[in-house]
């Protein structure tokens, strides 16, 4: 992955232009005839950065006049007219779209085209043309999503249905003919379906109730299991109870007893052998040889013994050095070419599960830089003297990301 930073880009006003995402049809010029581009000139759409703010932007020209004021959800407001442009400004940490079409889970698929019906439909409401929609034209974050160009108008149509499915067929990729909303959707946007129906498809075809049965089901082996922990716990408390009166009875029968053994004065009369240990012979021990010296062998192989098991079980039990935690995530190689200044990388969104934090510096390249998850990254790379560029990475990446400065 290649990230280039241009000197000389366009600019409009305090705006700077980094890409072109979309080249539409001529606008309408019914509510603005002092149009000064040539007939038949196309509609840029630019996607670039307020040098101010660092703010992304949408840039939509030539469209002279002003935009109209929108307080519709999932829709960019409109920010004010430059000159000949009409001006979106894009949600911190939104990226387009299609950066990530054919990787959305249907379950963000759903929430984001329940947005986007809905948002239509109150633009049909309130007479607002939605003329353009792609996936370049939509901006998400997480489970949001957000539909730029609201009120540029189309010459084909006043509210594109048909690109309204062009992109969510986009964003679903190979699990489009899968989806279990699709039919619904479908006749909806070809006009054979009223929104209220389609509303109630998707409210019965959502796929967030599948995992609710799973929850008791789940907490029903702990319930079992619990009850069993106390059951075989009570009778021990039960029999322990009684062994106190047990010990007294005993007590009691100790100090009746105690008398008994005094009674019996006269000694039993017993009978003792003596048998001298010595043997009726002369023992001959040969020379050399103590007495006492096999016996002091056996001890010394009885003491090794117990040195032996000592040692083993000292080194068996002996406490174990910490060994500092593996370092987990992983590790990405950003390269600067040509090699000169240090740039910086700053994180403005990460995908689920990931700790690191948002819109401050993660690390200085070149050099390697550790991401905590796998998943879609999207990051701003500074450098000094020049406008920071925001990029989408995929994490893991082998082959590392490159900056090419121009």
């Amino acid at each position: 992955m290649k990230l280039r930073i241009l000197e000389g880009m366009e600019s409009l006003g305090h705006y700077l232009l980094r890409d072109r995402i979309a080249l539409l049809g001529q606008p309408s010029l019914a509510q603005t005839p002092a149009l000064s581009q040539p007939a038949g000139a196309p509609l840029e759409v630019f996607e670039g950065q307020d040098v101010r703010t660092g703010i992304s932007v949408v840039v939509f020209k030539p469209m002279p006049g002003t935009p109209p004021e929108l307080h519709i959800s999932a829709t960019l407001p409109w920010t004010q007219a430059e000159g000949s442009a009409w001006v979106n400004e894009v949600p911190v940490g939104a990226v387009q779209a299609s950066w990530l079409a054919g990787r959305v889970e249907p379950a963000r698929l759903l929430h984001w085209t329940r947005q986007l019906l809905e948002a239509i439909h109150t633009c049909q409401a309130q007479k607002v043309p939605v003329g353009w929609i792609m996936p370049e034209l939509v901006w998400a974050r997480g489970s949001k999503v957000w539909l730029a160009g609201v009120g540029v108008p189309a010459p084909e149509q006043a509210w594109d249905y048909a690109g309204l499915l062009h992109t969510l067929r986009a964003l679903a990729g190979d699990a489009y003919p899968a989806l279990p909303w699709r039919e619904p959707l479908e006749a909806f946007l070809t006009g054979g379906m009223e929104y209220a129906a389609l509303l109630e498809r998707l409210e019965a075809i959502t796929p967030e109730p599948a995992p609710v049965p799973l929850d008791p089901s789940a907490s029903e082996p702990p319930q079992e299991t619990n009850p069993a922990q106390p059951g075989p716990a009570e009778p021990p408390v039960q029999e322990a109870a009684p062994p106190p009166p047990v010990s007294k009875s005993l007590k009691v029968q100790i100090g009746q007893e105690e008398p008994t053994p005094a009674e019996p004065i006269p000694a039993p009369k017993r009978i003792r052998i003596e048998e001298s240990l010595n043997p009726p012979f002369e023992v001959i021990e040969p020379p050399g040889q103590p007495r006492g010296g096999r016996r002091a062998w056996w001890m010394l192989w009885i003491l090794a013994g117990l040195v032996f098991i000592l040692a083993g079980g000292y080194y068996l039990l002996r406490p174990q050095p910490t060994q500092p935690p593996a370092p987990s995530g992983y590790v990405v190689e950003f390269r600067l070419q040509p090699p000169g200044p240090k740039a910086s990388i700053e994180v403005l969104e990460v995908p689920e599960g990931s700790k690191i934090p948002l819109n401050t510096v993660l690390a200085e390249v070149p050099g390697q830089v550790r991401f905590d998850v796998g998943g879609i990254y999207r990051i701003r790379v500074r450098v000094q003297g020049r406008a920071p560029v925001d990029s989408i990475i995929s994490v893991p990446n082998p082959a590392g990301v490159n900056i090419n400065l121009r």
